[in-house]
């Protein structure tokens, strides 16, 4: 199934790319600014450090428990 929106896809698509990739700034910056915008990034931030902790207890795990004969992880 092909949908066809409008000109010749990728190669020339206007003036709508700029309006849309715009659009897209303007609203990411005014969630970003407002109340809500420090609470998104709080929170991907502590995501972020939960996960990088995660991957740390699994590396150090993964290095004492050392390599196992005949697989590679």
């Amino acid at each position: 199934m092909q949908f066809r929106i409008g000109g010749t896809g990728m190669r020339n698509p206007g003036p709508f790319a700029g309006i849309g990739c715009g659009g897209m700034l303007a609203v990411v910056g005014l969630i970003l600014i407002s109340p809500v915008g420090e609470w998104l990034i709080k929170g991907i931030g502590w995501v972020l450090i939960a996960m990088g902790g995660f991957i740390v207890v699994t590396g150090v795990y993964l290095w004492i428990r050392g390599p196992r004969p005949g697989r590679f992880f």
